[in-house]
């Protein structure tokens, strides 16, 4: 039906009173508020615009529902950096690490716009370097702390979608629509890696990563610079988390069968030798530009047991069973996936969070006949091998943490590679496929 006169001048009308209630917003908040208020006015909208533009230009080359699912997605993803603001900035007043990168870029950000960089190396190493990618993020926006939290938000947003990118590339056959889905518009990764801090930015790099392992599985030249990337920029805020993602690529590789042509032995040897080089690479540049004296296996298992002891306080501490403790692995496992319970729930955030372990808690049962085939799939399916992998070690890792709040910060980190082994076909599909379908070179459906 055509659209009569009035409705296009109803739109035109609508169009400038908001325009006008904007103006008028603004010049409010530049008369009574300070430059944190008013300056996100300016800034924000600038962000969201630019995003909607990136996703119709990356959506549009995919299936159309995947657009609108990346639509409401980023705007659930507003919604969750609204609410993140809020109870940061109005419940706790200002409380967390956040504000602890926003006061240090706000003293420092006009001297990094007159090109006077300033850094004082000392302290820790991930504190440091957020602190100065808030700086970075601070020169264009100016210090508004929303602006800030809109840009991390976004960050994050992107990750999920390199995560989905890297399911739908390295499993053509999986169920795609349910996967994005359920990455894009879980609740806890709209709303923990929506502020200033390295949740956001570790989702973003966890994203490149599991891309570039896509591509390395999939034979796709880009894997080497995806990897080189994502493992920099993941190192940059957590060592330890980089040398989880390494260790399940290098598990995925070791399973991953060779081509049956007679250079697939050598193509998969020599894959491991560049990874191996790569990680070794990356590891002694990090260590280096981070002062760390010890990046090894020993090392890192010191540096997670002393973040461990500082997590028993507040009021969502509990007690972690020790893995010395026969029953420590799968209570490390329910309290990873699914802890809180409701009544383990001392606040309102803790509630939301125990409703959806128990959503993620149903969605296993109910899809069991889509991962139980997924042991029989590893050798064949690489990409399942590094997710598995990195799920378990993830969960080993952090499982002596002892508070509900921080574990479900880092709990968005591991998430979206659990939903891989819940959008597998609900057939065991994969464990019936010919080894060489690995290998070929595969076009990424929407």
């Amino acid at each position: 039906m055509r659209a009569r006169p009035l409705d296009g001048l109803g739109l035109t009308a609508a169009g400038l009173v908001m325009v006008a209630g904007y103006a008028a917003l603004l010049a409010w908040a530049m008369n009574t508020q300070t430059y944190s208020v008013w300056g996100g006015l300016i800034a924000v909208p600038v962000v969201v615009l630019l995003n909607a533009l990136l996703i119709w230009v990356v959506a549009r080359r995919h299936q159309p529902w995947l657009m609108r699912v990346m639509a409401w997605g980023y705007l659930a993803k507003l919604a969750g950096i609204t609410m993140r603001y809020l109870v940061l900035y109005v419940l706790y007043d200002g409380g967390g690490d956040a504000e602890r990168y926003n006061l240090y870029a706000a003293a420092n950000y006009r001297l990094w716009r007159e090109g006077a960089f300033v850094w004082e190396p000392g302290g820790k190493q991930g504190t440091q370097v957020l602190e100065l990618i808030t700086t970075t993020v601070y020169a264009l926006t100016g210090p508004s702390p929303f602006a800030g939290f809109v840009v991390f938000g976004s960050l994050a947003y992107w990750g999920i979608y390199l995560l989905y990118r890297a399911f739908a590339t390295a499993l053509p056959a999986a169920d795609h629509r349910r996967y994005a889905l359920l990455v894009f518009l879980l609740p806890s990764v709209l709303y923990w890696p929506s502020s200033i801090g390295k949740e956001a930015w570790l989702l973003l790099f966890v994203g490149v990563t599991s891309l570039g392992a896509a591509h390395l599985f999939t034979q796709r030249p880009t894997w080497l610079l995806l990897l080189t990337v994502g493992g920099l920029g993941t190192a940059l805020v957590r060592p330890h988390m980089a040398v989880l993602l390494v260790t399940s690529l290098v598990v995925a590789q070791v399973l991953r069968p060779a081509s049956t042509k007679p250079l697939g032995v050598l193509s998969k040897v020599g894959g491991l030798v560049v990874m191996a080089a790569a990680a070794l690479l990356l590891t002694q540049q990090s260590a280096e530009f981070l002062g760390i004296d010890d990046l090894t296996a020993q090392g890192v298992i010191e540096e997670i047991g002393w973040a461990s002891g500082q997590t028993a306080q507040g009021g969502s501490s509990f007690t972690p069973v020790p893995l010395t403790n026969p029953l420590g692995v799968p209570v490390a496992f329910v309290t990873l996936l699914f802890r809180p319970f409701p009544w383990e729930s001392g606040n309102i955030q803790m509630l939301a969070q125990s409703l959806e372990g128990l959503f993620v808690l149903g969605l296993v049962v109910a899809s069991f006949s889509r991962w139980r085939g997924v042991w029989r799939s590893l050798t064949r399916e690489p990409y399942l091998a590094f997710s598995l992998t990195y799920v378990v070690a993830f969960v080993l890792a952090f499982s002596q943490f002892a508070n509900f709040g921080i574990l479900a910060r880092q709990r968005v980190l591991m998430l979206p590679l659990v939903l891989v082994l819940l959008a597998l076909p609900k057939a065991t599909l994969l464990a019936d496929r010919p080894t060489e379908e690995v290998t070929r070179d595969v076009t990424v459906p929407g």
